[in-house]
């Protein structure tokens, strides 16, 4: 006898009414600690019976669906699959109702989970591990659609299917993100989630750092990640570059092992009411694997088509442990490998036949060129492209059952080093001091990163209520460090390389979430509610003296690259806050769902409290047509680093409003607390305030086909962003006579700052946005009799605009061009950034094919056209549309091997060259491509499964 068979024979005390089917099989899942699958407009018009006893959950489940019209089918990994009689007994040519066990897999697969949110969380963890890609079977087979597959993001107690969920939610398992390996998970999403945005480089320094990407055109940090439905903590990064996504300190995914994941549901909607700060956009909710036994090994290596540059290899693993007959341990490890890419051009020699050439060296007496113009490497930039990156990261999900409750755990831990080189310094540059450098440098800057979570809690039932207690803590380390560089100030005696400081963020939470559902005359009642209390702390410390000395020379001071933090930059800060919520879900008919959910914050610094509400319903017309429809008020927090961040970085400005940024500015950014931020007129930061309105429908006719379509406003007051950049060097006439620059140098010579501050920008609420736009997602999946083939489509349509900027404040009110418009702390650059600089369509198809053993899977994407706004029109770059399309084709033998080949965009297709390039070989390609500049690569995969 199999070991299904003996624990199906196994005697448990069952307690079951008479109820609506999908209830009691949910009620049956529960007290069997079994994962359920099945389709809710199915099972919807069916009654289950009592079950009352001590039975073998194979005796109570033939009891349960006795003349019900239903029957179950208990598969080889131990999902019990829920289906109707006459679709199998036009198969079978009968109906049994009851259980049908098949296979050698063993009951405690299922056994991971206890209570009906944990089983639930189970029945669908377990079977998103055997989806086709993206797809589903037709109505009546055994395999479930995606559309079916249960979630617990954006509903609380009963788990819903995908396409019964009142909201729109996306559902990606860990075989899709293996599919086509990118170098990370965000870089997956990209392909997978229509409305994600994820630029190859956000920005110069750290933004080309930072893993972080936003939904429906709004920031990264606008969107709230969750792990097993728990806040992670943000990174201690923050994009301080001035175009896209800056000021932003998001999550960053690729610091999670990717074989760490057994899916990742996208709640595509305004969830701050139910899930609190950040969750404007919508929520990421990544589940974690729960296997008991069994594992996989992958290891994945490719390289770019085009100067076999950006080679990587990925190699992963993960095995699941039994604990005892009650408990489960699932263990992960990844290995990610990156190097440099560079698309950058030789530097020509200069040539009076031929203009245009650069001279490295100083012109030597005669004029005449230096003879080793001729000798030195003219692809002098090694940094248009992506930077090298290495990371070790590993992960453990874990859960034991006492009996009454059930004690869980699950923690990651990543480490990760980025190397970033900054612009070439030329031999003949001042900077480059000959003495030290005389063939000319790069600065090389280094960032060590150490990243852990740690979630422990404890789950049970109490008086009818399932209840979670859980404490978490996550912390970012990061040290900064210059190994290549040179402090110019400090002239022919400065060292060569730095340490320049830490980054460090950290957050605490305590949660306590308790859910039960009610039947009442007037349907079932969903009462949920919750408190939280978290801490978030930032901390700032300052780097080695001579990372950020003055020589007093007339150079520039500091580390070049990154000058290192210097003791006025040194912080630590913390906050509290303290939230709790209540949701309720009301279900009359099995037609008809209404939700409401409420939450009051109180954060204890300028953030202050803030209340909030959503409302959200659900009507089904017919069995295959639904409307959907939501509306919510919800809020983002000051980030604690946009709080507390002060740093310094070299920057090329156009100071001339040329459209070619030329000049390198020592600029910092500054909480807008700082002395010299207030100088310039910053005001304490406030929450952002959103109001998101969303209604669409959803129709699945069955025979493998599911389509929905959403439509969605998001208006967002006070955004918190960067300002402009104000510079002393700004050479732009004044009104009265003079320039800009000399009116900002009276502006910070007043609050007591010298020359050596030569830019300043900093945080602030002066801007009102709307995100208006629409989500198709369409599904359908064949069995072909020579294997199953899935397709699937998908489109996003999203637009930005600026609905109001706030006045200059009286500090800036002198700052008057010569034509007679003023200064603002938001140029036309600035907000483009927002409008222009993310396509306004997405768009994807994509088609995966079985057969045995063989599988292909065919994808392409559309990524619409985006410009990169200047601070004059004239100097605009607009980018057209472009199709990436990917290819991969892969055979898994019987014995657990498998071997994959494939390409991340097969044509080779890059961006629009949209200027000559600079003086040093760069800047033809805007970097904030959505598909990248590097070109395409190709890859091999092998995978061995125990």
């Amino acid at each position: 006898m199999s070991n299904v068979a003996q624990a199906q024979e196994a005697e448990i005390s069952f307690k079951i009414e008479r109820q609506r089917a999908s209830d009691g099989i949910l009620e049956y899942a529960e007290q069997a600690q079994v994962s359920v699958l099945f389709k809710q407009k199915l099972v919807g018009p069916f009654f289950t019976n009592e079950v009352n006893g001590s039975y073998s959950a194979k005796e109570a489940l033939l009891t349960l669906l006795a003349e019900t019209g239903l029957e179950g089918r208990l598969t080889e990994t131990g999902t019990l699959i829920i289906g109707r009689c006459e679709k199998r007994a036009k198969i079978n040519r009968r109906c049994e109702n009851g259980v049908k066990i098949e296979g050698h897999g063993s009951m405690k697969d299922s056994k991971k989970r206890y209570g009906l949110r944990g089983a639930l969380l189970s029945g669908a963890a377990a079977f998103a591990g055997f989806l086709p890609s993206g797809a589903a079977a037709q109505e009546g087979s055994d395999v479930i659609a995606t559309q079916d597959v249960l979630v617990v993001t954006g509903t609380r107690g009963k788990a819903r299917s995908v396409a019964d969920s009142p909201i729109p939610i996306d559902v990606f398992t860990g075989d899709q993100l293996e599919q086509a390996p990118q170098t990370g998970i965000f870089e997956s999403l990209r392909y997978l989630v229509p409305s994600l945005n994820l630029p190859q480089r956000a920005g110069g320094g750290t933004a080309t750092f930072i893993a972080s990407a936003g939904l429906r055109g709004l920031n990264p940090d606008q969107t709230l990640v969750l792990v097993n439905g728990k806040r992670r903590h943000k990174t201690a990064l923050i994009n301080t570059a001035t175009g896209l996504f800056s000021g932003s300190a998001g999550v960053d995914l690729n610091l999670i092992p990717a074989g760490s994941i057994q899916r990742i549901e996208v709640l595509r909607d305004g969830a701050a009411a139910q899930y609190g700060s950040d969750a404007i956009a919508g929520v990421i909710n990544v589940i974690l694997k729960e296997d008991s036994e069994g594992g996989r090994i992958t290891i994945n290596r490719g390289q770019n088509f085009d100067r076999a540059d950006g080679e990587f290899i990925n190699i992963g693993f993960n095995n699941g442990f039994a604990l005892g007959d009650a408990g489960f341990l699932n263990f992960s490890f990844e290995f990610r490998d990156k190097e440099a890419s560079n698309r950058a051009r030789p530097v020509p020699i200069p040539d009076p036949a031929n203009p245009g050439g650069l001279n490295l060296f100083p012109i030597l007496p005669g004029p005449a060129l230096d003879p080793r113009e001729l000798s030195i490497d003219r692809l002098v930039t090694s940094n248009f492209g992506n930077f090298p990156q290495r990371t070790y990261s590993g992960g453990i999900n874990a859960g034991y059952d006492l009996g009454d409750v059930e004690l869980y755990m699950f923690a990651t831990y990543a480490n990760r080093s980025s190397s970033l080189d900054f612009t070439f310094r030329r031999p003949r540059d001042s900077r480059a001091v000959p003495e030290i450098y005389p063939q000319g440098f790069r600065p090389t800057e280094v960032i060590e990163e150490d990243d852990y979570e740690v979630v422990a809690g404890v789950r049970g039932v109490t008086a009818g209520f399932d209840w979670d207690l859980s404490a978490g803590i996550g912390r970012d380390h990061t040290e900064w460090k210059n190994t290549v560089g040179l402090n110019a100030s400090l002239g022919a005696n400065s060292p060569t390389s730095f340490f320049l400081g830490n980054l460090i963020a950290r957050e605490i939470t305590t949660s306590f979430d308790a859910t039960r559902a009610y039947m009442t005359g007037a349907g079932e009642l969903q009462v949920s509610f919750g408190l939280q209390y978290r801490n978030e702390a930032f901390e700032i410390r300052k780097g080695e003296p001579l990372s950020y000395a003055d020589g007093n020379n007339g150079l520039a001071p500091g580390a070049q690259g990154f000058p290192g933090f210097a003791p006025e930059a040194e912080n630590d800060i913390s906050r509290d806050n303290v939230n709790g919520y209540v949701e309720l879900g009301w279900q009359p008919t099995d037609r008809f769902f209404i939700g409401a959910a409420g939450r009051y914050e109180n954060f204890s610094d300028s953030a202050g409290d803030t209340a909030i509400g959503k409302v959200n319903a659900r009507y089904d017309l017919t069995d295959s047509i639904g409307f959907r429809a939501s509306f919510n008020t919800g809020f983002r927090a000051p980030s604690i680093q946009q709080l507390g961040f002060k740093g310094s970085r070299g920057q090329f400005i156009d100071l001339d409003n040329d459209g070619i940024a030329e000049t390198i500015v020592l600029r910092q950014t500054l909480p807008s607390t700082d002395t010299a931020a207030q100088a310039l007129g910053a005001e304490p930061l406030t929450p952002e305030k959103s109001t998101n309105i969303s209604a669409g429908f959803t129709f699945t006719p069955g025979r493998g086909l599911s389509l929905t379509i959403d439509a969605y406003q998001i208006d967002i007051d006070d955004r918190i962003a960067l300002s402009t950049q104000f510079n002393r060097g700004d050479a732009r006439a004044a009104q009265g006579g003079g320039t800009i620059g000399d009116q900002i140098s009276l502006l910070l010579d007043g609050a007591g700052f010298d020359a050596s501050l030569g830019g300043v920008n900093y945080f602030t609420n002066a801007i009102d946005t709307r995100s208006r736009g629409f989500d198709i997602v369409g599904l359908w999946s064949a069995d072909l009799g020579a294997g199953s083939l899935n397709l699937s489509a998908a489109f996003n349509y999203n637009e930005v605009t600026i609905e109001g900027v706030d006045p200059n404040p009286t500090e800036l009110a002198g700052l008057i061009l010569a034509d007679g418009s003023p200064i603002v702390q938001f140029d036309r650059s600035r907000l483009g950034s927002y409008t222009d600089e993310i396509p306004s369509t997405k768009g994807s198809i994509s088609a995966a094919y079985e057969n045995g053993g063989f599988q292909v899977n065919l994808r392409g994407t559309r990524f619409g056209a985006f410009t990169e706004v200047s601070t004059s029109a004239p100097n605009d770059r607009f980018n057209q549309a472009k199709w990436i399309f990917d290819a991969e084709l892969g055979y898994e033998f019987d014995n657990g091997f498998g071997i994959y080949g494939g390409a991340n965009n097969v044509f080779n297709t890059y961006p629009d060259e949209t200027r000559q390039a600079n003086s040093l070989g760069t800047n033809f390609y805007d970097t904030i491509s959505p598909y990248g500049f590097t070109g395409g690569s190709w890859y091999i995969r092998g995978a061995y499964n125990w």
